[in-house]
C-alpha cells in the first residue's frame, strides 16, 4: 500500500472512531460543544462588535486622513485610529442613551401604575368572580369545593417568595456574568480594531508557513467571504430595522396610537435581531398603550401583527438574505439554531455565519460538479 493510501485509510478510521463514539455520547458531545462555546462566546462576540464598530471608525478614519497631507498621515496614523475607535464607541454609546431616554421612563411610569393599581384589580377580580357564582351556581360550589378564593392565591404566592427570591439571585447573578462577558468583548473588539491590518498579515504568515498554497488560499478567501458577509448583513439590517420601525411609527400616527415615537424607535432597535426581534418591542408597546387605554392594546396588536407578517415574510427575508446570499428558508434556520445556542446574540450572529457556511459550501459544490 502506498503511503498516501495509507494515510487516507488511517484518517477514514479514525474518523469513524471518532464518529460511532460521538453517536453514542451524543449528551457529552453537546456538553463538550457548550462548554467550548462559553469559552469562546466572549470573542465571537468581541469580533462581531468589532466588525461593527468597524463601519463608522473606517467613515471617519477616512473623513480624517483626506484632511491631513500626505507626509502626515503615516505620522498621524495611529492618533487619526484612535481618535476614530472612539468616536465610533461615541456614536452607538449616544444611540443606546436615546433609546433609553426615550423608553425607559415611560416604562417606570407603567410599572409604578400597576403596582399601585394591585388593590384595584384584586377587587375587580373578587367582584368577577362573585359574579360568575351568582350566574354559574355550579361554578360557584366548584369554587368553594377547591377552596378557590384571593385569599388562596395570595398565600400560595406568599409561600412561592423563597423560589423568587432564589431565583432574582440567579438572575442578578447572569446579569454580572453577562456585563463582564461584554466588557472582555469590547477590549477584544478595541484591540482588533486598532490593530486589524497587523493582525490579519500575522494569520496570513501563519497560514502560508504551515499549509500548501491552495489550502491557505482557500482559508483567506473564506475570511473575505466573512467580511463581506458581515458589512452586507449589519448594514442591510439596520436598514430594515429603520424601515420597520419608521413604518411602525407612522402606522401608529395615523391610527392615532399613543407613544407612536418612543415605540416605533423600540420597535425598530429590537428589530435588529432578525425574524422574532421586533416582537419584544411590541411586547413592550403594548403594555405602554395598555396605561392609557386597553382598548387601543387591540388597535395596537392587529395593526403590528399585519406589519410582521409583511415584514418577516416579505422584507426581511428579500432584503437580508439577498443581502448576504442567503434564500430566505436558510434565514429562518440560522435564527431558530442561533437562538437556541446563544440566545439573542445567537439569533443576530446566526445569519451572517450560516450565509458564510452557505457560501462557501455552495462555491465547493459548484467547483467540484464542474469538475
Amino acid at each position: 500500500m502506498k503511503k498516501e493510501d495509507m494515510k487516507k485509510w488511517i484518517t477514514l478510521i479514525l474518523i469513524a472512531i471518532v464518529g460511532y463514539w460521538a453517536i453514542n455520547n451524543l449528551n457529552t458531545v453537546g456538553n463538550i460543544i457548550g462548554y467550548i462555546f462559553n469559552i469562546a462566546f466572549p470573542f465571537i462576540l468581541g469580533g462581531s462588535l468589532a466588525f461593527i464598530l468597524n463601519l463608522p471608525m473606517t467613515f471617519f478614519e477616512k473623513k480624517m486622513l483626506k484632511t491631513k497631507k500626505k507626509s502626515k498621515k503615516e505620522k498621524n496614523k495611529k492618533l487619526i485610529r484612535t481618535l476614530s475607535i472612539i468616536f465610533a464607541i461615541i456614536i452607538i454609546l449616544l444611540v443606546i442613551t436615546l433609546i433609553i431616554t426615550l423608553i425607559v421612563p415611560e416604562l417606570v411610569k407603567i410599572v409604578n401604575i400597576l403596582i399601585n393599581n394591585i388593590p384595584y384589580y384584586v377587587d375587580e377580580v373578587n367582584k368577577l368572580i362573585d359574579k360568575c357564582g351568582e350566574k354559574i351556581p355550579s361554578l360557584n360550589s366548584i369554587i368553594q369545593s377547591k377552596n378557590i378564593n384571593i385569599k388562596t392565591i395570595q398565600n400560595e404566592i406568599i409561600n412561592q417568595i423563597p423560589q423568587i427570591l432564589s431565583s432574582s439571585l440567579l438572575i442578578v447573578g447572569n446579569i454580572f456574568s453577562g456585563i463582564a462577558t461584554f466588557f472582555i468583548a469590547v477590549v477584544f473588539a478595541i484591540y482588533l480594531l486598532a490593530d486589524k491590518e497587523r493582525l490579519q498579515d500575522q494569520v496570513k504568515k501563519l497560514l502560508y508557513a504551515y499549509l500548501k498554497k491552495d489550502k491557505a488560499d482557500k482559508i483567506v478567501n473564506i475570511g473575505k467571504v466573512t467580511n463581506n458577509t458581515f458589512k452586507s448583513f449589519f448594514t442591510v439590517q439596520c436598514l430594515e430595522a429603520t424601515i420597520l420601525g419608521t413604518l411602525c411609527m407612522v402606522g401608529m400616527l395615523i391610527l392615532r396610537l399613543p407613544y407612536a415615537v418612543p415605540i416605533g424607535i423600540l420597535v425598530g432597535v429590537t428589530a435588529l435581531i432578525p425574524v422574532v426581534g421586533a416582537f419584544i418591542g411590541v411586547a413592550i408597546g403594548a403594555v405602554l398603550i395598555l396605561s392609557v387605554s386597553p382598548i387601543k392594546v387591540l388597535t395596537f396588536i392587529i395593526f403590528v401583527f399585519i406589519l410582521q407578517q409583511v415584514e418577516g415574510n416579505v422584507i426581511y427575508p428579500r432584503v437580508v438574505g439577498n443581502s448576504v446570499g442567503l434564500p430566505g428558508i436558510w434565514v429562518l434556520v440560522a435564527v431558530s439554531i442561533g437562538g437556541s445556542l446563544g440566545g439573542i446574540i445567537g439569533m443576530l450572529l446566526g445569519v451572517p455565519i450560516v450565509s458564510i457556511i452557505y457560501t462557501v459550501l455552495k462555491k465547493d459544490v459548484n467547483k467540484k460538479l464542474k469538475v
